[in-house]
């Protein structure tokens, strides 16, 4: 609950300062939005770390190969940053780059998923020879 709290206060901290800057200096905007961005993740890594750590060991009990696990996390992380790479873009007004963001990271999605697609593709063989 504490984390909850500490993302609050940067929140609102963000808030205050951002009204205020945008009126003398729009251009740092944008530079305190990526602060604040950067401090919420720093202060959310300890749980992330726990609940990857927690997920990796529920998952070791049903024989998955660990590179599935580690794609899998891996992915997630590039699907986050480029949520968050997106949303800045299109609050300054870069709605096309933005746009193309999304579809490079989609792709790179795509590619980083087929060793996955390969290892059920041999699950479902080896399930039909039994």
């Amino acid at each position: 609950m504490n984390i909850l709290f500490k993302i609050a206060i940067v929140t609102v901290v963000y808030v205050i300062s951002a009204s205020v800057i945008k009126t003398h200096r729009p251009e740092y905007v944008f530079l305190l939005r990526l602060v604040a961005v950067f401090i919420i993740i720093f202060y959310s890594i300890d749980y992330l770390t726990e609940f990857i750590s927690s997920c990796l060991a529920l998952l070791s009990s049903f024989e998955i190969d660990s590179l599935h696990i580690s794609l899998l996390i891996k992915i997630i992380g590039v699907a986050i940053l480029t949520d968050i790479i997106s949303d800045n873009l299109k609050d300054n007004g870069e709605i096309a780059l933005s746009n193309t963001v999304i579809l490079v990271s989609k792709f790179i999605i795509l590619y980083m998923t087929l060793p996955i697609f390969n290892g059920i593709i041999i699950f479902c063989l080896k399930f039909i020879d039994l």
